[in-house]
């Protein structure tokens, strides 16, 4: 018999799928303020509701996990749906850290994008968070190409 009460080092049974009480949610109707209230709580600089909004609107692929109603984990994908996917805003309550949401949200996105056969799948990576992207298979550009990037401050709309 398998026991599938709550452990404390997980939100996850022994087969990787969320305990009661734990929902996922594959769709954009979710909370621009829950959004930025979850990236304020990993210390992320604060964005504005109505650009997050907007961010929801424009992904191919919203996951957000749940904890009676409480937002624990989200990730999101842009991409072209032919050629091109990244992975942006992943991000787990530090409180609910280290017990496989990362994991289950990573798992997520890639299940949806891979509905849309997508060749490439990129992302930034946090200094010292490469280890848990390559479980997954994401690599550093075997090529040797480096990541440029252009960010100007623009005020909202």
């Amino acid at each position: 018999m398998v026991n599938l009460r709550r452990r404390e080092s997980s939100f996850l049974d022994i087969y990787g799928q969320p305990l009661p009480g734990v929902v996922i949610k594959h769709d954009k109707d979710i909370s621009a303020f829950a959004v930025q209230e979850i990236c304020e709580s990993v210390g992320w600089n604060r964005r504005e509701t109505d650009l997050i909004a907007q961010a929801l609107e424009n992904s191919i692929v919203v996951i957000s996990v749940w904890e009676n109603e409480y937002l624990i984990g989200f990730g999101r994908a842009t991409g072209d749906k032919i050629f091109n996917a990244t992975l942006w805003d992943i991000v787990v309550r530090p409180t609910h850290q280290r017990r496989g949401l990362g994991r289950l949200v990573i798992k997520e996105l890639l299940k949806q994008l891979d509905t849309y056969h997508i060749p490439l799948v990129t992302l930034y990576a946090d200094p010292g968070t490469e280890s848990f992207y390559e479980r997954f298979g994401f690599l550093s550009d075997p090529t040797g190409a480096k990541a440029m990037f252009r960010e100007k401050s623009f005020q909202a709309w």
